[in-house]
């Protein structure tokens, strides 16, 4: 794919604003229209400029795509760090991980959808290791005693699987019960990763 090879810091504060219209744009474009709406002109009109003002930025249509999907990632795990780095103890940062991860994927049904009918149709190169610093947490955990035994890249995938259940559940069910959700997720996995 070919995206323009600029870091956020070389931009100047129009560039980057100019680069978030035409994200956002692209966002609403897919989760109203779908994929084969969202054409560098629809996503163009809907940030209020031009073609070649997209192209500029992100050099075609797969580079503003792998944009949507990147800057998704980046901004879930930013949320999500700062909140398991401020929880003490293994147990508490599984809780954090999971009421975090939630929270984040409710807040955000628009992108979720976007980035759910990018990867349906076309692969990009946006990188999404979530399930390795999982396992990572699990293992540390354990090693600390605070967790039971269990295989913690079967747990990580599990908790992974119903990370992704919900980024399609919560995007059809606005009106859902977050909190009772959460509650229950964060209890099934309390229990499964408690010392005996």
């Amino acid at each position: 794919m070919t995206m323009r090879s600029e870091s956020d810091a070389a931009l100047t504060r129009t560039q980057r604003a100019r680069r978030r219209d035409i994200i956002d744009a692209a966002i609403a474009v897919l989760s109203q229209a779908g994929f084969a709406a969202a054409s560098v002109d629809r996503i163009a009109r809907e940030a209020a400029t031009s073609k070649g003002t997209v192209l500029y930025h992100f050099g075609s249509k797969e580079g503003v795509l792998e944009e949507v999907v990147r800057s998704l990632y980046e901004e879930g795990g930013a949320y999500m760090t700062e909140r398991i780095l401020a929880a003490s103890g293994a147990r508490e940062r599984l809780r954090v991980y999971l009421d975090s991860n939630l929270r984040f994927i409710a807040s955000r049904p628009e992108h979720i959808t976007a980035v759910h009918r990018i990867l349906e149709n076309q692969p990009t190169d946006a990188e999404d290791d979530t399930v390795g610093p999982l396992r990572q947490l699990l293992v540390a955990g354990q090693d600390a005693g605070e967790l039971g035994p269990f295989d913690a890249e079967v747990v990580a995938l599990m908790i992974r699987a119903i990370m992704d259940g919900a980024s399609f559940y919560f995007s059809t069910h606005p009106d859902l019960d977050l909190d009772r959700h959460i509650a229950e997720v964060i209890r099934i996995f309390d229990r499964a990763t408690a010392v005996a």
